[in-house]
């Protein structure tokens, strides 16, 4: 009997599933871009490790190399965990490249220069004579893209968080004061406004940089991912060998330990002058 022959499309199908085309793959398909990735996701893990040790152990440098080189050997994982650490690397390594534009098309230098009266003025954003920013909208190709309000805010968020650790002021006065300064320096117009047009422009591109890259590698989706296996494993490890009860355990005797010694301490402390005054 003679074999039916199948079409083109049905070989493939036989043949198995067409490479994969994403990012992650298609960056890592040279050498330069699996070195590129792998010190990225080294990176991402001493940044992460060195927040995490600094704020819980006053100890960045221990947990900075453990995160590090953790993330490395995850990379090299055909799983979900080595998906997060590639998604990581990349994600870093996208960053460095794509912020050059961003830079180009909101620069700081010139504007600089043009309010200590060292170069010309270069007007931010490019509008005719007479038109406010408020109106814009880019014409040509090199036109960059602004928005008068996403600037404001931008800066009055700046201006907020900077006034806000100011240790002279309250938090709430420092803000508030920080938020109309910088907000009013967008609204001026001369260097010092198209300045702080130019850098309010510049953090909107930054973040909508991360964003389209999250939306690129879905780093969240991923994250998530692995946080639940983590949360998996350990609730079956829970249930083995009762780590929470032991942690339970082991808070409450430290409370009643140190508690009891601090109020100990304090009426001693109340008790010395009463001593004193008798004498």
């Amino acid at each position: 009997r003679r074999r039916r022959r199948v079409e083109d499309d049905e070989v493939e199908r036989y043949r198995g599933a067409s490479p994969r085309r994403d990012a992650v793959t298609m960056f890592m398909s040279t050498r330069k871009g699996k070195f590129q990735l792998r010190v990225g996701s080294m990176i991402v893990g001493a940044a992460l490790g060195g927040f995490v040790g600094k704020s819980l152990m006053n100890d960045p440098i221990k947990m900075s190399i453990a995160m590090s080189s953790l993330l490395l050997f995850a990379g090299f994982l055909r799983n979900d965990y080595g998906e997060l650490s590639r998604a990581l690397g990349l994600a870093f390594v996208l960053t460095l490249q794509r912020t050059r534009s961003v830079r180009k098309d909101y620069p700081t230098l010139p504007h600089i220069k043009a309010m200590i009266r060292q170069g010309p003025r270069k007007p931010f954003p490019p509008t005719e004579d007479g038109m406010s920013p408020w109106k814009y909208e880019p014409i040509y190709r090199d036109d960059p893209e602004f928005k008068m309000t996403y600037a404001l805010l931008s800066m009055a968020l700046v201006g907020s968080f900077c006034g806000g650790n100011v240790p002279i002021l309250p938090a709430w006065i420092g803000g508030i004061v920080g938020a109309i300064t910088f907000a009013s320096m967008v609204t001026g117009s001369n260097a010092r406004g198209d300045l702080g047009r130019s850098m309010g422009m510049r953090l909107v591109g930054l973040v909508q940089l991360v964003l389209a890259i999250q939306s690129e590698l879905r780093i969240l989706a991923k994250s998530a991912t692995v946080g639940g296996h983590i949360f998996d494993k350990f609730m079956i490890m829970d249930r083995k060998h009762r780590i929470k009860d032991r942690i339970v355990a082991i808070s409450k005797w430290g409370y009643d330990k140190v508690v009891p010694e601090q109020l100990k301490e304090e009426m001693e402390e109340e008790e010395r002058p009463e001593r004193g005054r008798r004498r």
